[in-house]
């Protein structure tokens, strides 16, 4: 059972589109859980690991933002594996080590070397050469 099987089939143009939303929706919600985890280790880090640590971590917004996060990436990810072969869909989440870079330099003042530009500018590239690979039948339903 598909995203489609209650719709009767999509048209082609939905279907497009939301293949399109899933692609940016999955790097976007890995970032999201990458900087609530960040801001998560910040607030943890001045508490000894014990049960002072588990309660500060239990009571925490971002731990709860952390599991929706999860949660919602995870109903993403399914459903992108139930319309796309894995060879494509998988590529998507690469862009996600790109964005968390950017994010860092950006965000969290941390550090860029030319070596991160360079292997993020490897990686968007190795996104695209698998993207640019044509569709085979079995996509086609």
């Amino acid at each position: 059972m598909t995203v489609w099987s209650r719709a009767g089939g999509p048209s082609a143009g939905r279907r497009r589109a939301v293949l399109s939303a899933l692609c940016v929706a999955l790097p976007v919600l890995s970032l999201g859980y990458q900087i609530a985890a960040k801001a998560l280790g910040r607030l943890l880090a001045p508490t000894a690991f014990g049960p002072d640590w588990f309660l500060q971590l239990a009571s925490s917004p971002w731990t709860v933002a952390m599991l929706l996060l999860e949660a919602a990436s995870f109903a993403a990810w399914m459903t992108a594996l139930s319309e796309m072969k894995l060879s494509a869909a998988f590529p998507m989440s690469a862009i996600g080590y790109v964005l968390v870079i950017v994010t860092g330099w950006t965000l969290f003042h941390e550090p860029a070397s030319l070596m991160q530009a360079i292997g993020g500018a490897i990686i968007l590239a190795g996104v695209w050469l698998i993207g640019r690979g044509g569709p085979d039948e079995a996509d086609r339903r």
